[in-house]
């Protein structure tokens, strides 16, 4: 799921542009799982089932995974 959802969100941040921001869900619980979705077009993620699983840990992971970036 988490493969085609992120393969959705490139889908439609390519065909929409700034027009529509996309928000990303589905199966992100680690930085890297936020920052694929980031690279793929999304401008916010959600994370509610990572963070129930892996608790506010999870929002310091991604904000580390994205500041580390290139």
């Amino acid at each position: 799921l988490f493969a085609r959802s992120t393969q959705v969100v490139h889908h439609l941040a390519a065909e929409f542009g700034a027009r529509l921001p996309v928000i990303a869900a589905g199966g992100i619980a680690s930085g890297d799982d936020a920052l694929a979705k980031f690279t793929a077009g999304a401008v916010l993620v959600q994370l509610y089932t990572g963070f129930i699983y892996r608790g506010p840990a999870l929002v310091s992971e991604v904000l580390a995974a994205v500041e580390a970036a290139p």
